[in-house]
């Protein structure tokens, strides 16, 4: 039997449905790579970026570079990824759209490409003058999803004279405290992508012991009003309003008042009381007695290493027989 060929319109038929078949596998491997560069930039766009700088040592860098020392501070960045934050959630993600396009075809599962990161710009401002600008360049590493990639930089202060006028000039207006604002940006890679993802963070390192400041005080009445004459034998009250100059630090001290009658260096009463005042803000405390004898009276108020009100600066209080 002689054998059949195939006419001309069969081949082209064939033709067509190798052609359909190469475009449909070519379609899966387009749309699953779409799937995967999908969720690497889903990835990306959930990297959280800490910045590693304690506050107790910032505080310890300034106070050696006012003292003369070493200049250069070590800083650390850590990357991690929102799966990392629960590890039973999965790490293969199939986005919507494929499930749309494809969702009477079985694909293999997405996988996730992990977001790689590669070099790091660091700022660093003083109360809002800028100290430095650095860039260091890593080579790219991909994010763990089970623990953190850790950066360490270095930065150095060059102007040292300038950065200790500005530490001081803070120093002396918050109580110790001073504003350190670190921003910068780390190079995301996604594939052949590349996005710069910004980083700010603020710490308040105190570079001495902060303390309350003395704003007035006076004798008063039981309902708050300023008195300079009572009857003895009746209850004696000193209004005290102290300010808090730092602006993220809570103070607390033991503040402690005397009572020192005309023309004695001795106290017949002393009061001590915890007094606490938020950031940035005035508190006003009472202290009481109770003056049996007649006479001129004024106070003193002390705080350790804080304020200190001598009796000459204090108002009297003249106690008369009732």
């Amino acid at each position: 039997m002689a054998k059949r060929w195939p006419s001309k319109g069969e081949t082209r038929d064939d033709l067509v449905s190798i052609l359909q078949i190469a475009l449909l596998f070519f379609a899966l491997l387009i749309g699953r790579e779409l799937g995967n560069v999908y969720s690497t930039h889903h990835e990306v766009s959930q990297l959280s970026i800490g910045f590693v700088v304690a506050e107790e040592e910032l505080a310890g860098f300034v106070r050696e570079v006012l003292a003369g020392g070493d200049a250069d501070l070590e800083v650390g960045l850590a990357f991690s990824l929102a799966s990392a934050e629960d590890v039973g959630r999965p790490v293969t993600r199939v986005p919507d759209y494929v499930r749309r396009w494809f969702i009477s075809v079985t694909l293999s599962a997405l996988v996730v490409q992990q977001p790689e990161v590669s070099d790091v710009e660091v700022n660093l401002y003083v109360e809002g003058e800028q100290m430095l600008t650095a860039t260091f360049p890593f080579q790219r590493e991909k994010v763990p999803y089970m623990r953190l990639l850790k950066r360490t930089m270095a930065l150095r202060i060059e102007e040292l004279e300038r950065f200790r006028r500005i530490v001081q000039e803070a120093s002396e207006l918050y109580g110790g405290e001073v504003e350190f604002r670190f921003t910068g940006q780390a190079l995301a890679h996604n594939l052949f992508f590349k996005a710069w993802l910004p980083f700010s963070t603020t710490r308040y390192p105190l570079v001495r012991a902060p303390h309350l400041d003395y704003l007035s005080s006076n004798w008063t009445d039981t309902d708050g009003h300023p008195i300079r004459w009572m009857p003895a034998g009746k209850d004696a009250y000193v209004s005290v309003q102290l300010w808090n100059p730092t602006r993220v630090h809570s103070i607390w001290e033991n503040v402690t008042m005397a009572i020192y009658p005309a023309g004695s260096d001795e106290p017949i009463l002393t009061v001590q009381k915890e007094v606490g005042v938020a950031p940035a803000t005035a508190a006003t405390y009472v202290f009481s007695f109770s003056l049996e004898e007649p006479g001129i009276y004024r106070y003193t108020l002390e705080a350790p290493g804080g304020l200190s009100l001598g009796w000459e600066e204090s108002p009297q209080l003249r106690v008369e027989t009732g």
